[in-house]
């Protein structure tokens, strides 16, 4: 194998979260050390794992639990909540990673700002498209609902350390997510593949496009960061959320953060199930570097980058082969030219 396929047992940066969402701490400002680790681990890894959080390991086990019924529906089931070209939301088994077929099955569902009414209820118009529920399992839109609106709790707070971090007040990136962002959450399913090779991936290397990723694995290893020209592979820990940069909090960091090239091994033994939380910016949102002192150099990499014209164009890759997927180097700004 080259240097860059040869897996290495070495886990990202473990920070503990009791001292600011934790119950009892949710809205306490962390201690230096802890908001210090974030913004390393945010600077060198782009990754690192979340331990202590506070959310409860009933939800996680209900949850899971929904997550493995949905994929072990029939497929027609399943496929009636298909999404499709002009919805992006709802089952998939068909995804493009860097114009390379997915091994692995999907569902998403999207933020919608009033739960309390139906999907495709006037209040909860989405340009992403309507939320698709299978029409035979009725309890898994509300076991979903509820563990999405954990993670969007975790996200946000996560989002406010990240701000103090960068010598902001704790709300002062919350602009970028008014009036309602568009989170959504992706459940992943890896079939068994016999015979694949130790090298077979689930999904191809790639970076994720919103602004961050809290991911919860399952314990079967599989999720590898590529880190100096290494793949490090994120051993699963009990109850913990992976979280990784994502393509707009580099562009707003101007390259302080880093969004690292991340992939999926193939099991060849045991199936592999996980979800993510894509915690993404509102479609309005231009995202341009900050001009805070933390983020280094003053000169913006980037152009401005609309998030909403940015996600459409990567969901065309991902729906179907078109060629290379859109990327935050299209937007770099030239040295020596300015920014507009």
């Amino acid at each position: 194998m080259a240097p860059a396929d040869q897996p290495v047992l070495e886990g990202v940066p473990v920070i503990d979260a009791s001292q600011f969402l934790a119950q009892g701490n949710a809205g306490m400002r962390p201690p230096q050390d802890v908001i210090d680790q974030i913004v390393d681990a945010c600077s060198s890894w782009g990754f690192f794992q979340l331990v202590n959080h506070g959310v409860s390991q009933q939800l996680l086990d209900v949850h899971y639990a929904a997550m493995k019924q949905f994929f072990a529906l029939p497929l027609p089931e399943k496929e009636a909540c298909k999404r499709s070209k002009d919805n992006s939301m709802g089952y998939f088994n068909d995804e493009f990673t860097k114009q390379k077929l997915d091994l692995k099955e999907g569902f998403d569902f999207r933020h919608t700002p009033n739960p309390q009414q139906p999907d495709d209820h006037a209040d909860n118009h989405d340009p992403q498209g309507v939320n698709r529920w299978p029409p035979s399992y009725p309890d898994f839109k509300p076991i979903n609902q509820r563990y999405f609106t954990e993670m969007s709790r975790i996200s946000f707070r996560l989002l406010e350390v990240i701000a103090t971090g960068l010598g902001l007040q704790p709300t002062a990136l919350h602009g970028l997510f008014a009036p309602s962002h568009t989170s959504f959450l992706r459940l992943n399913y890896y079939p068994v593949t016999p015979g694949a090779a130790p090298d077979s991936l689930g999904i191809s290397p790639h970076k994720d496009a919103g602004f961050l990723t809290v991911l919860v694995q399952d314990d079967v290893a599989g999720l590898q960061v590529l880190r100096e020209g290494v793949w490090h592979l994120v051993q699963p820990l009990p109850g913990a959320f992976t979280i990784n940069v994502g393509d707009m909090a580099q562009v707003a960091t101007n390259d302080k953060f880093f969004a690292s090239n991340h992939r999926v091994l193939q099991s060849s033994s045991q199936p592999r199930y996980s979800r993510a939380f894509f915690f993404n910016p509102s479609h309005s949102v231009d995202i341009q570097p900050l001009q805070v002192e933390a983020v280094g150099d003053k000169v913006p990499h980037y152009r401005p980058i609309n998030w909403w014209e940015f996600r459409s164009k990567r969901y065309e890759g991902d729906y179907a082969n078109v060629g290379e997927e859109v990327q935050i180097e299209w937007y770099r700004v030239e040295e020596g030219v300015e920014a507009h």
